[in-house]
């Protein structure tokens, strides 16, 4: 599946939440939290996907979550960044999302050329590879995922509710600062739409209508890079 363009967004603002607590991973987040290990019967397997540019896809569940991995990188700033392919049951990213220049006179960052990186799945993709809305069943009332790695940066977790464009900054996240290891759950009440702008962003997140798709994006931010050495290891859904 080729890379998914339609992914490509402009984080606007820098990611103040994450540069200034960077340090301090341990924290559940700005806007989700999570420590409990995975549970199997709230788990979407993370299957081999042959031919596939990125060769993942998810696996049977009762969810009817079906879709293919996307991994989509900016122009600039993540060249360095590399999937590992090799990986079985879990998906892999290690290189460096570098930091945003500030321009000497003044002028916005050039944050559309340096937004960073984005590893995510489509909900609801057909074997024609058009994605469709993925109802979102009753019960459930969000996401989780788990990272394992050496070096994990602070991720926005993002969905994109049906009609909502990520180019025009209209899906939804939430800042989470993931532990190696340790459950993250992530449910739509936490998730706004440009989570970096405030405790509750711009506009909460509307699932009424279903969701095109789920990921973790490392954004780029001006003063500080992003290291980064790990593996997505699990993804579910929350369930009320």
């Amino acid at each position: 599946m080729p890379l998914d363009a339609s992914r490509r967004r402009l984080p606007g603002v820098p990611m103040t939440c994450a540069a200034l607590v960077f340090a301090a991973m341990a924290l559940a987040g700005c806007g989700s939290s999570g420590s409990h290990p995975p549970a199997a019967n709230d788990e979407i397997p993370i299957v081999a996907a042959a031919g596939a540019d990125v060769p993942y896809q998810f696996g049977t569940n009762p969810y009817g979550v079906a879709g293919g991995a996307f991994l989509a990188k900016a122009p600039m700033g993540s060249s360095t960044v590399v999937l590992d392919t090799a990986s079985v049951g879990k998906i892999c990213l290690r290189g460096t999302v570098e930091m945003v220049p500030t321009p000497a006179d003044g002028s916005h960052p050039p944050y559309s050329d340096y937004w960073g990186l984005e590893l995510g799945f489509n909900l609801n993709q057909g074997t024609d590879a058009v994605k469709n809305p993925w109802a979102v069943p009753v019960g459930v009332v969000g996401f989780w995922f788990t990272v394992e790695g050496p070096t994990i940066p602070p991720i926005r977790f993002k969905t994109t509710p049906t009609g909502k464009d990520p180019a025009a900054e209209q899906d939804s996240c939430a800042l989470v600062y993931p532990m190696s290891g340790v459950r993250n759950d992530v449910l739509f009440t936490e998730m706004f739409v440009q989570c970096w702008d405030g405790p509750q962003g711009t506009g909460t997140t509307d699932v009424s209508a279903g969701l095109l798709d789920m990921g973790l994006q490392v954004a780029a931010a001006t003063g500080v890079e992003y290291p980064l050495d790990f593996c997505v290891t699990h993804v579910g859904v929350v369930i009320n």
